[in-house]
Order: C-alpha cells, then sequence, then structure tokens
C-alpha cells in the first residue's frame, strides 16, 4: 500500500546543506513556487537575477543544481549554461518554460530538465530531490574477494 505523505528528510547541519543556485526576477509568483524549497533544512537556495551575478555564484560555490524561471529570455538560458558548462560541468540544470513554449534548439543535446509551468511548489521540490539524486558523485566501488 502506498501513502502520499512525504518521506522524512535526513537532518543536516548547515555545512551540509545543499547549494542551489536560482536565476529567477523577483515576483510573488516565484515567491510562491520557491517557498517549499527555501523552507528546506537540507537546502540553501542562492537567488540571483541575472547571468553576472549567476555567473559569481558559479566562481564561488560548488553549486549542486541550478534553477532557471521562466521569465528568463532563452539567449540568457543559453549563456547560463554555456557558463555551467565552462566552469561546473555536469552540473544538473531545471529550465522552467511556459506550457505552450517550445524547447530552444541550443538547448538540444544538454543535459538539463525542462519543466513545463505551471506548476505545483510539491511538485519542484520532489522534482529537485530527483535532480540531486542524479547530480550525486558515484560512491567508489569496493573489491571484494
Amino acid at each position: 500500500m502506498s501513502t502520499n505523505r512525504p518521506k522524512p528528510r535526513p537532518k543536516t547541519d548547515a555545512g551540509t546543506r545543499a547549494p542551489l543556485l536560482v536565476l529567477a526576477q523577483p515576483s510573488a509568483e516565484t515567491d510562491d513556487l520557491l517557498e517549499p524549497l527555501v523552507k528546506r533544512a537540507d537546502l540553501v537556495l542562492l537567488r540571483v537575477t541575472d547571468l553576472n551575478a549567476a555567473e559569481l555564484a558559479l566562481r564561488d560555490v560548488a553549486v549542486r543544481l541550478v534553477l532557471i524561471c521562466s521569465e528568463t529570455e532563452p539567449a540568457s538560458v543559453t549563456a547560463v549554461l554555456d557558463k555551467i558548462d565552462q566552469l561546473r560541468p555536469g552540473t544538473p540544470v531545471l529550465v522552467f518554460r511556459p506550457r505552450s513554449g517550445d524547447s530552444h534548439p541550443p538547448w538540444k543535446g544538454r543535459t538539463i530538465g525542462v519543466l513545463r509551468g505551471p506548476i505545483l511548489p510539491e511538485v519542484l521540490s520532489r522534482t529537485v530531490d530527483v535532480a540531486l539524486g542524479l547530480g550525486a558523485k558515484p560512491q567508489a566501488a569496493t573489491k571484494t574477494r
């Protein structure tokens, strides 16, 4: 039997919190969407509003996931993806796009998740869990005799 109760997350201290970079303009809608992530003890959100700030964060912080909100222009998304490839290759990226929008050709072949909106905050939180799992470094295999 399956329940819809969320699984308890392990308690973490501030030193082990996963940093997420969020590229988003200030808005009530975005604040509502990100609220469950902000409240999580296992995450720390670094919210920036432009490419320059995103680049600084990518240089200075070992972010584990990048979220790019839907108001970000396609050319800016491409520029952020290029910076990620340059500064933090292999970092998972989730890009929010309107439901009616098309995937942008420069993004084809890139390792990103495109989330079509509107998306519920709880769904985003679970999607972040999955994306963080995908970006985890593999454990070294141990030999057994």
